[in-house]
Protein backbone atom coordinates (compact mmCIF):
# COMPACT_ATOMS: atom_id res chain seq x y z
CA UNK A 1 0.00 0.00 0.00
CA UNK A 2 2.77 2.64 0.67
CA UNK A 3 4.68 1.94 -2.54
CA UNK A 4 0.73 2.43 -4.19
CA UNK A 5 0.92 5.66 -2.12
CA UNK A 6 4.20 6.71 -3.22
CA UNK A 7 3.55 6.05 -6.81
CA UNK A 8 0.61 8.47 -6.79
CA UNK A 9 2.53 11.01 -5.05
CA UNK A 10 5.32 11.13 -7.40
CA UNK A 11 2.71 11.22 -10.51
CA UNK A 12 1.08 14.22 -8.18
CA UNK A 13 3.88 16.21 -7.97
CA UNK A 14 5.28 15.34 -11.78
CA UNK A 15 1.39 16.43 -13.19
CA UNK A 16 1.73 19.90 -10.71
CA UNK A 17 5.29 20.73 -11.74
CA UNK A 18 4.19 20.34 -15.72
CA UNK A 19 1.08 22.45 -14.64
CA UNK A 20 3.25 25.20 -13.49
CA UNK A 21 5.30 25.12 -16.40
CA UNK A 22 2.38 25.27 -18.81
CA UNK A 23 1.50 28.55 -17.30
CA UNK A 24 5.00 30.02 -17.53
CA UNK A 25 5.55 29.25 -13.56
CA UNK A 26 8.25 27.79 -12.20
CA UNK A 27 7.60 27.58 -8.66
CA UNK A 28 4.72 28.65 -6.42
CA UNK A 29 5.01 31.10 -4.15
CA UNK A 30 2.88 30.99 -0.55
CA UNK A 31 2.29 33.95 1.13
CA UNK A 32 3.17 34.97 5.10
CA UNK A 33 0.45 33.32 7.22
CA UNK A 34 -0.82 30.31 3.94
CA UNK A 35 -0.51 26.90 4.84
CA UNK A 36 1.85 24.91 3.09
CA UNK A 37 0.03 22.41 1.21
CA UNK A 38 1.48 18.50 0.57
CA UNK A 39 1.48 19.38 -3.36
CA UNK A 40 2.61 23.06 -3.30
CA UNK A 41 5.73 23.30 -5.41
CA UNK A 42 8.18 25.87 -3.68
CA UNK A 43 11.90 26.79 -5.04
CA UNK A 44 13.25 24.69 -1.23
CA UNK A 45 11.04 21.94 -2.62
CA UNK A 46 12.09 21.96 -6.09
CA UNK A 47 15.80 21.97 -4.89
CA UNK A 48 15.29 18.98 -2.31
CA UNK A 49 13.83 16.68 -4.71
CA UNK A 50 16.58 17.75 -7.52
CA UNK A 51 19.39 17.28 -4.48
CA UNK A 52 18.26 13.61 -4.29
CA UNK A 53 17.94 13.37 -8.48
CA UNK A 54 14.03 13.03 -8.55
CA UNK A 55 13.34 12.70 -12.07
CA UNK A 56 10.84 14.79 -13.72
CA UNK A 57 9.65 14.16 -17.12
CA UNK A 58 9.89 10.21 -17.43
CA UNK A 59 10.81 9.51 -21.56
CA UNK A 60 10.33 5.88 -23.00
CA UNK A 61 8.58 3.19 -24.11
CA UNK A 62 4.81 3.53 -24.26
CA UNK A 63 3.54 1.98 -21.04
CA UNK A 64 1.78 -1.49 -21.70
CA UNK A 65 -2.28 -0.97 -21.39
CA UNK A 66 -2.33 -3.94 -18.59
CA UNK A 67 0.16 -1.51 -16.97
CA UNK A 68 -2.93 1.50 -17.26
CA UNK A 69 -5.47 -0.76 -16.48
CA UNK A 70 -3.82 -2.03 -13.15
CA UNK A 71 -2.53 1.73 -12.19
CA UNK A 72 -6.71 2.94 -12.50
CA UNK A 73 -8.01 0.58 -10.41
CA UNK A 74 -5.36 1.44 -7.87
CA UNK A 75 -6.29 4.95 -8.52
CA UNK A 76 -9.73 4.46 -8.23
CA UNK A 77 -9.46 2.10 -4.74
CA UNK A 78 -7.37 5.41 -3.57
CA UNK A 79 -9.25 7.77 -4.38
CA UNK A 80 -12.94 6.82 -4.48
CA UNK A 81 -12.92 8.88 -8.05
CA UNK A 82 -11.45 8.33 -11.79
CA UNK A 83 -8.71 10.37 -12.42
CA UNK A 84 -8.62 14.09 -13.93
CA UNK A 85 -8.13 13.53 -17.86
CA UNK A 86 -5.99 16.79 -17.14
CA UNK A 87 -3.80 14.36 -14.76
CA UNK A 88 -0.61 13.39 -16.78
CA UNK A 89 0.02 10.15 -17.67
CA UNK A 90 -2.86 8.26 -16.57
CA UNK A 91 -5.39 11.32 -17.56
CA UNK A 92 -4.20 11.20 -20.76
CA UNK A 93 -4.68 7.17 -21.32
CA UNK A 94 -8.11 7.48 -20.23
CA UNK A 95 -8.85 10.36 -22.54
CA UNK A 96 -7.61 8.42 -25.41
CA UNK A 97 -9.78 5.42 -24.10
CA UNK A 98 -13.31 7.50 -23.87
CA UNK A 99 -12.26 8.58 -27.52
CA UNK A 100 -12.12 5.38 -28.46
CA UNK A 101 -15.44 3.95 -26.72
CA UNK A 102 -17.22 7.36 -28.23
CA UNK A 103 -15.73 6.18 -31.91
CA UNK A 104 -16.84 2.40 -31.11
CA UNK A 105 -13.30 1.15 -32.72
CA UNK A 106 -14.52 -2.77 -33.25
CA UNK A 107 -11.19 -4.33 -31.30
CA UNK A 108 -11.17 -2.03 -28.10
CA UNK A 109 -15.19 -2.73 -28.03
CA UNK A 110 -14.89 -6.29 -27.78
CA UNK A 111 -11.09 -6.23 -25.44
CA UNK A 112 -10.91 -3.50 -23.31
CA UNK A 113 -14.32 -1.55 -22.70
CA UNK A 114 -15.76 -4.65 -21.66
CA UNK A 115 -13.08 -4.89 -18.76
CA UNK A 116 -13.53 -1.09 -18.06
CA UNK A 117 -17.46 -1.62 -17.43
CA UNK A 118 -16.86 -4.21 -15.21
CA UNK A 119 -14.92 -1.61 -12.90
CA UNK A 120 -17.80 0.67 -13.27
CA UNK A 121 -15.33 2.84 -15.43
CA UNK A 122 -17.67 6.24 -16.10
CA UNK A 123 -17.39 6.50 -20.17
CA UNK A 124 -18.87 10.23 -19.59
CA UNK A 125 -18.24 12.21 -16.63
CA UNK A 126 -20.51 14.93 -15.28
CA UNK A 127 -20.07 17.80 -16.60
CA UNK A 128 -18.58 16.52 -20.03
CA UNK A 129 -21.01 17.30 -22.40
CA UNK A 130 -20.35 21.46 -22.61
CA UNK A 131 -24.06 21.80 -22.49
CA UNK A 132 -26.40 21.92 -19.31
CA UNK A 133 -29.32 19.33 -19.23
CA UNK A 134 -31.65 22.51 -19.54
CA UNK A 135 -30.21 23.48 -22.67
CA UNK A 136 -29.74 20.44 -24.67
CA UNK A 137 -32.95 18.99 -23.74
CA UNK A 138 -34.55 22.32 -24.83
CA UNK A 139 -32.19 22.62 -28.25
CA UNK A 140 -33.26 18.85 -28.79
CA UNK A 141 -36.69 19.30 -28.42
CA UNK A 142 -36.95 22.21 -31.33
CA UNK A 143 -34.77 20.36 -33.51
CA UNK A 144 -37.42 17.20 -33.31
CA UNK A 145 -40.37 20.10 -33.67
CA UNK A 146 -38.89 21.49 -36.64
CA UNK A 147 -37.51 18.08 -38.36
CA UNK A 148 -39.86 15.58 -37.24
CA UNK A 149 -37.46 13.16 -36.10
CA UNK A 150 -34.50 13.36 -33.51
CA UNK A 151 -31.54 12.25 -35.53
CA UNK A 152 -28.82 15.34 -34.94
CA UNK A 153 -26.40 15.93 -38.38
CA UNK A 154 -22.91 15.79 -37.26
CA UNK A 155 -22.42 19.43 -38.36
CA UNK A 156 -19.01 18.28 -39.69
CA UNK A 157 -16.85 21.01 -41.18
CA UNK A 158 -18.91 23.38 -38.43
CA UNK A 159 -17.46 25.52 -36.00
CA UNK A 160 -17.07 23.45 -32.77
CA UNK A 161 -19.18 25.95 -30.90
CA UNK A 162 -22.33 26.43 -33.73
CA UNK A 163 -25.74 25.29 -31.79
CA UNK A 164 -25.67 21.96 -34.82
CA UNK A 165 -22.58 21.01 -33.34
CA UNK A 166 -22.87 21.32 -29.76
CA UNK A 167 -26.32 19.26 -29.98
CA UNK A 168 -24.69 16.47 -31.57
CA UNK A 169 -21.97 16.35 -29.10
CA UNK A 170 -25.05 16.51 -26.60
CA UNK A 171 -27.40 14.20 -28.42
CA UNK A 172 -23.92 11.31 -28.26
CA UNK A 173 -22.89 12.34 -24.68
CA UNK A 174 -26.61 11.47 -23.91
CA UNK A 175 -26.42 7.82 -25.73
CA UNK A 176 -22.76 6.81 -23.53
CA UNK A 177 -24.47 8.03 -20.61
CA UNK A 178 -27.94 6.02 -21.16
CA UNK A 179 -25.04 2.64 -21.65
CA UNK A 180 -23.59 3.68 -18.19
CA UNK A 181 -27.57 3.80 -16.72
CA UNK A 182 -28.43 0.74 -18.24
CA UNK A 183 -25.61 -1.68 -16.27
CA UNK A 184 -26.76 0.23 -12.94
CA UNK A 185 -23.38 2.37 -12.47
CA UNK A 186 -22.96 6.38 -12.38
CA UNK A 187 -24.61 8.32 -15.68
CA UNK A 188 -23.54 11.74 -15.11
CA UNK A 189 -26.70 14.10 -15.77
CA UNK A 190 -28.76 11.36 -16.69
CA UNK A 191 -31.15 10.40 -14.13
CA UNK A 192 -34.02 7.88 -14.14
CA UNK A 193 -36.69 10.95 -14.83
CA UNK A 194 -34.75 12.51 -17.38
CA UNK A 195 -34.78 8.65 -19.30
CA UNK A 196 -38.19 8.50 -18.53
CA UNK A 197 -38.85 12.40 -19.94
CA UNK A 198 -36.63 11.53 -22.91
CA UNK A 199 -39.01 8.34 -23.90
CA UNK A 200 -41.96 9.92 -23.27
CA UNK A 201 -41.39 12.32 -25.83
CA UNK A 202 -40.31 9.70 -28.50
CA UNK A 203 -36.77 9.69 -28.28
CA UNK A 204 -35.28 6.08 -28.77
CA UNK A 205 -31.82 5.45 -27.10
CA UNK A 206 -28.89 4.00 -28.67
CA UNK A 207 -28.97 -0.63 -28.61
CA UNK A 208 -25.63 -0.97 -27.39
Amino acid sequence: AKKIQLGHWVRNIRSVRTRLRSRGIEAEEVPPGKKLRNKTLTVERIERLNSIGFVWAIVGPKVPVEERFQELVEYYEMNGHWPSQSMQGLGTWIHRQRQRYSKKEPEFMKTLAPRLDEIGFEWTPKGNTRMSWEEGFGMLMEFNRINGHFEVPSGAGLDKMSDERRLYKWVASVHDMYRSYKLGRQSGSLSDERVVLLVEHGFVFRDF
